[in-house]
């Protein structure tokens, strides 16, 4: 199964505290100070997630809801910023934002621009610490989602492939047609099962990359799907706008996972 994370988050900081909720249509909540060298020129990339990120420099308060992002994605973090946010698994969305999935790829949204987007705000800028304003964003979800359960079945199937999986398998697999494989997905994600696939095995990849010691990119290519390591490069280029060894340069996957607090 895959695991989403935005690895340059974890990068910008010196601690990256993190709480895990299993089993739910949440990935983690997550609380950081951007405060490395840098941490301005941050990014997101293809997580197949949305998150909701608030930033707080000084007095002011940001919210954004940060959209699913098919490629890499500048992200501005003053330094100095102090940062929570929570991470919704692929699909899921909750109710309360009034929004849907597919108006959000490679898209970021102000919450100030919608009443419920501003209340949630006040609730957040009034919370004291990190478990304070996860019960906070909680009460506001009130476990009221978004969600379709046949694509939450297909996309179980990716996840369960690491994202090598292709149209035709996944007809052959749940017995849909490709055409409305394509139609859920596009209807309910905004994006092709195929596209969804390439940004999962991207994160499987990573995965894969950010663990110490680590394989060299030849098996790294083999275990996460790719048929060589040309395309591997490639796509891997497209989606991060780095090459893999500028990846592991930038990320360090020797110290990666001494930064992050599991609360």
């Amino acid at each position: 199964m895959i695991y989403p994370v935005q690895p340059f988050f974890l990068v910008n900081t010196t601690k990256y505290y993190k709480k895990i909720v299993p089993e739910t249509p949440y990935v983690h909540f997550y609380s950081f100070t951007a405060d490395a060298e840098g941490a301005e020129l941050s990014a997101a990339v293809p997580n197949a997630c949305v998150d909701l990120l608030f930033t707080f420099t000084g007095e002011r308060v940001e919210g954004r809801v940060c959209g699913f992002v098919t490629k890499r994605r500048g992200l501005a973090l003053p330094r100095g910023a102090r940062c929570f946010g929570v991470r919704f698994r692929p699909g899921w969305l909750p109710e309360a934002l009034g929004l849907s999935l597919p108006e959000l790829v490679d898209r970021r949204l102000d919450l100030a621009d919608y009443p419920q987007g501003m209340a949630l705000m006040e609730n957040i800028a009034q919370g004291d610490g990190f478990l304070t304003r996860i019960e906070g964003l909680r009460t506001f979800v009130r476990d009221r989602w978004q969600g379709h359960a046949l694509l939450t079945q297909f996309i179980a199937e990716v996840a369960a492939s690491g994202g090598a999986i292709s149209v035709a398998e996944l007809e052959a697999r749940t017995l849909y047609s490709a055409r409305y494989i394509n139609r859920v997905f596009h209807d309910n994600l905004g994006m092709s099962p195929k596209t969804f696939a390439k940004c999962v095995r991207f994160q499987r990849l990573i995965g894969l990359m950010n663990g110490w010691p680590r394989p060299g990119f030849a098996g790294i290519a083999a275990e996460a799907g790719y048929c060589d390591q040309p395309h591997f490069n490639r796509e891997f280029k497209e989606l991060s706008a780095l090459t893999p060894r500028e990846y592991i340069a930038a990320v360090d996957p020797e110290h990666y996972q001494d930064k992050l607090v599991y609360v």
